[in-house]
């Protein structure tokens, strides 16, 4: 029986609380990262030209509610020093979460030509944001995004949600660095009954000497081809 292998692709990032929580009183900070390709700018070897990290600041954690949320998104160009920060309040999360990514998308001036209309800033790939460190505790970097695996469709353009973890663990050596990777699929993510827990789910760990060396061998799982699940 031949296994029909998927090259998985980048579909957008995914919101990560990185402070707080939303099931707790008080405020929540939720952070994602992302690289785009914009027409004109300088590319990196694997066709990106900016990295964005956008976050999200709100006095409570629940979705819906009359406190405004402040959003910001920083973006860097890959090989130079471009810096522009675009920040705002909208009146609920998901405007928020709206203003945050059209901000990354909208296309940067090219240093070295106009471009036109048609050309777009698209999306590359996903990256890790560093979580508020507890006292005591290890350091910990989040990367989530909406991934497609397989076939698109048009009524429903990602079919799983990723999410990422790296914690430093010092005192380990040559495996200072510990990675685990979650691959949940979307029907099992709208599975509001007693089926939810038996959905399947991939689960990858992997060890490092260096946060360059975990956070490499992530992109080498999550960009290599593999079974739909």
């Amino acid at each position: 029986m031949t296994t029909n292998l998927y090259q998985p692709r980048f579909v957008a990032p995914h919101f990560i609380e990185v402070e707080g929580s939303a099931d707790l009183p008080g405020a929540v900070r939720r952070a994602c990262a992302f690289t785009t390709a914009a027409p004109g700018w300088p590319q990196d070897r694997d066709g990106a030209t900016h990295r964005h990290e956008c976050q999200l600041r709100s006095p409570t954690g629940q979705w819906h509610n009359n406190s405004p949320v402040h959003w910001q998104t920083e973006t860097r160009s890959i090989l130079g020093e471009a810096r522009v920060v675009a920040e705002g309040s909208a009146t609920e999360l998901t405007q928020a979460i709206a203003a945050a990514l059209a901000a990354a998308h909208n296309a940067p001036p090219s240093p070295s030509r106009t471009f036109s209309s048609s050309e777009r800033v698209l999306c590359k790939a996903p990256a890790f944001v560093e979580m508020v460190r507890e006292p005591g505790m290890p350091r910990i970097w989040a990367c989530a995004y909406l991934s497609a695996l397989g076939p698109i469709s048009t009524e429903l353009p990602w079919t799983h949600l990723q999410t990422a973890f790296i914690r430093a663990w010092p005192s380990h050596g040559k495996n200072a660095f510990r990675g685990e990777l979650e691959t949940l699929p979307f029907h099992a993510l709208h599975a509001f009954d007693e089926r939810q827990s038996s959905q399947p789910r991939d689960v990858v760990t992997w060890s490092a000497s260096s946060l360059e060396e975990a956070i490499a061998d992530f992109y080498s799982y999550t960009l290599s081809p593999r079974a739909r699940i």
